[in-house]
């Protein structure tokens, strides 16, 4: 299913145990039973530009895959997934059909030119290393969104229209597919997804990790503080560290967790932040993202920020923030430099879409504000909103199975159906009200 590439065996054999590796992104089909004598899987490739605004240059070919035998007289629903994200690999849509979509769908899953050596070699310049201007043109998110309607051209003709799905950083590439590709769309499912232009335009920030141990308990901002200026050298680690428990820990122990780990730090524990290194897959992300796949992630967690790190913040410590500078670093000091334009996202082109567009946003989730969310619904002529009491990874929502009910429903019906309205009303008490 992927190009050539001496890396991949190893990222295959981490995935059965995580959907994600970097954006942390477990939601899965909790409340569904795992599939059984799956359909070995079935696909095929499109030849694609590496750069679709020099469509006669040099050519890549990118994987589709089909979670069962394709059937014309059943709508058809893409599974998009980023850079950062590996829930769409060699192998993986029959259990995504299985799991998310049930066999009512033709489900296809696009990996992406993220992990295509053709691509990757070509961000290399003659000394080996990572040319970062090419790499941002080659991986921006535009490219991405030019692939995806090559395939569709491709299984379902100029004019065929498709569903799509996508979660997080997936979700937020659906919506850039949208602002391009609107018309081509019958209905779209987006789970937190992200959105840097309303963020900064709003004013707003995601990082509340500052203010929030300092709600719960004044004295982890100072224990904080004193743990960092005497242990300056593990300073990266610990802001990874604290970054990324947001993904692992049920929202109803997050500041538990939080004041342990700090207090962990300002008493030199080293075993307890080594394990929860490892719980947390810190070492792991530093490993994705030193490599061959780790230039397309780099650009796209760019993508995710730049607007809003770029601004102005307090003295306080954002391990978010912190820790997105450090990954991005290469192509932030690009911008700084004029070498290359910040992403945009045309928010104007979303009203003109007749697409049904699904957003469910959590209510405390750290990555994509609910405020943003509320502004992105509101831009579709046809857009609809789930607000749940739940965090990023929508741990309650997944538990209780009512996730993959609403995402069946809508995809099959749309909001004003029946079977949809009965899904919506069974999670009503995960539903968040202000």
């Amino acid at each position: 299913m992927h190009p050539r590439n001496s890396c991949l065996p190893v990222v295959r054999r981490a995935l059965p145990r995580m959907l994600l590796i970097l954006a942390g992104l477990c939601a899965g089909a909790s409340g569904v039973s795992r599939a059984r004598d799956l359909p070995t899987p079935v696909g095929g490739s499109v030849v694609v530009p590496l750069d679709h605004q020099a469509p006669d240059g040099r050519v890549a070919a990118i994987r589709y895959e089909l979670g069962a035998p394709f059937d014309a007289a059943k709508p058809t629903v893409f599974v998009i997934a980023d850079a950062q994200q590996f829930y769409v690999h060699a192998g993986a849509t029959p259990e995504l059909q299985a799991s998310l979509f049930g066999d009512g769908f033709n489900v296809v899953g696009i990996p992406g030119r993220g992990s295509n050596s053709v691509v990757i070699r070509a961000t290399r310049g003659t000394d080996g290393r990572t040319d970062w201007r090419v790499a941002w043109r080659v991986f921006n998110s535009a490219q991405w969104v030019e692939d995806i309607e090559a395939v569709r051209r491709h299984l379902l003709g100029e004019r065929g229209q498709v569903s799509l799905y996508g979660r997080s950083g997936g979700a937020f590439l659906v919506h850039q597919y949208l602002a391009v590709h609107g018309d081509k769309v019958r209905r779209a499912w987006t789970q937190a997804p992200l959105n840097p232009v309303i963020v900064a335009g709003l004013g707003l920030r995601t990082d509340h990790f500052w203010e929030e141990i300092g709600d719960d308990d004044p004295d982890l901002q100072a224990l904080l503080r004193q743990a960092l200026a005497r242990a300056p050298g593990e300073r990266a680690r610990w802001m990874r560290i604290l970054q990324r428990q947001n993904f692992f820990v049920p929202l109803s122990r997050r500041d538990e967790e939080r004041a342990r780990l700090i207090r962990a730090m300002a008493a030199g524990d080293a075993a307890t932040l080594e394990a929860a290194g490892k719980a947390y897959q810190v070492d792991a992300v530093d490993r994705m993202l030193a490599s061959p796949q780790g230039v397309a992630i780099t650009v796209r967690l760019y993508e995710f920020g730049d607007a809003v790190v770029a601004r102005p913040r307090d003295d306080g410590i954002h391990p978010g923030e912190e820790t997105f500078r450090d990954q991005v670093r290469p192509l932030l000091a690009l911008r700084e430099q004029g070498l290359i334009t910040p992403p945009t996202f045309d928010l104007e082109r979303l009203h003109r879409v007749d697409a049904e567009v699904m957003v469910l946003a959590g209510r405390h989730d750290h990555t994509a504000d609910y405020r943003a969310l509320i502004a992105l619904s509101a831009c579709y002529p046809h857009g609809r909103l789930f607000i749940a009491d739940d965090n990023h990874v929508f741990e309650a929502m997944n538990r209780q199975g009512h996730a993959t009910r609403l995402l069946r429903a809508f995809l099959a019906g749309g909001a004003d159906s029946a079977a949809y309205r009965s899904a919506e009303a069974d999670a009503e008490a995960l539903r968040w009200r202000e």
